[in-house]
């Protein structure tokens, strides 16, 4: 039986859709999360720098190498979802100085010089090492399942189940520049993470980084790979060393960022989980001290 008349088409259509979706709405989080923060505090520049520029290079290597028209498009939208994010950055990090932060999202210096002196008149208001409860736990479990992977030009072929596949492309020997490109922008969207994990280890926090990001990250990179390797573009290839060879630098680019991202999940949830249970304190008693005086 050909592959185009097994599960596999299926099994890679879903994969391949599944990405896609996720990667269509990668930075909504991350955007929402600075809106709410109104800082910038925790994101690294180099972060955002390695992303724009693995956009860059992966946008001119897809164009190089006669990828796809929705890869180019992908890409371009990616870009641009990039230069979003480094506008709020200079919005609020620059222009503002991470003077606008929202409570609960101040540094823990500036945030206990400017209530020392209403802890002493509030005494009967809760403690700001209280750990707060369920609704922002959900939310967090949430965060893990929702967002998307910054990180992808796709170079999947999307077909319908059940039709016989298209031929892989081929590597262009006209272009080296443009496998060179793919390739560069693939170190950049690998790399991009450790800047970020570098700043949350001297912080201490994660704060400011939405781990929708980061989750759906490691969901659509999952899936994007299994999608590649359950095609049929793939099982029926006469030369499959030569199909993964054209496809590599995407692949490396989306796989490579799947142990970063764990490890950002591992700094979230384990190593600074207090100081996500501080920063909620934080924002209860700020709106504690909010409300007292209406009581009083």
């Amino acid at each position: 039986m050909s592959c185009s008349h097994s599960v596999w088409p299926w099994v890679s259509s879903a994969n391949g859709v599944a990405s896609f979706a996720l990667s269509f709405v990668s930075l909504f989080p991350q955007i929402i999360e600075t809106y709410r923060d109104k800082t910038v505090a925790g994101l690294s520049p180099l972060f955002l720098l390695a992303w724009v520029c693995g956009d860059i290079t992966s946008l001119l290597g897809a164009v190089l190498t006669n990828q796809l028209t929705f890869q180019i498009v992908l890409a371009f939208y990616f870009l641009l979802n990039d230069l979003f994010v480094c506008g709020q950055y200079y919005y609020y990090g620059i222009l503002h100085g991470n003077q606008l932060a929202t409570a609960g999202h101040e540094s823990k210096i500036s945030y206990q010089e400017g209530t020392q002196n209403n802890d002493d008149h509030h005494h009967h208001h809760h403690s700001p090492t209280q750990r707060s409860s369920s609704p922002g736990l959900w939310q967090r479990f949430l965060s893990t399942f929702f967002l998307i992977g910054v990180s992808n030009a796709l170079p999947l072929v999307y077909q319908e189940p059940g039709n016989a596949p298209p031929s892989a492309p081929l590597p262009s020997p006209e272009s080296p520049l443009g496998t060179t490109l793919s390739w560069v922008g693939a170190s950049f969207y690998v790399g991009a993470r450790i800047p970020q994990l570098i700043k949350n280890y001297r912080r201490k926090s994660t704060d400011g980084i939405s781990p929708l990001l980061f989750g759906t990250t490691l969901l659509c990179n999952l899936t994007y790979n299994f999608s590649i390797l359950s095609s049929c573009d793939f099982i029926d290839s006469s030369d499959k060393s030569a199909f993964l060879w054209n496809a590599a630098p995407f692949i490396a680019g989306s796989a490579g960022t799947v142990a970063f991202d764990v490890l950002y999940f591992y700094q979230h949830y384990v190593l600074y989980s207090d100081d996500l249970h501080y920063r909620e304190a934080l924002t209860n008693h700020h709106e504690d001290d909010e409300r007292a005086p209406l009581l009083e």
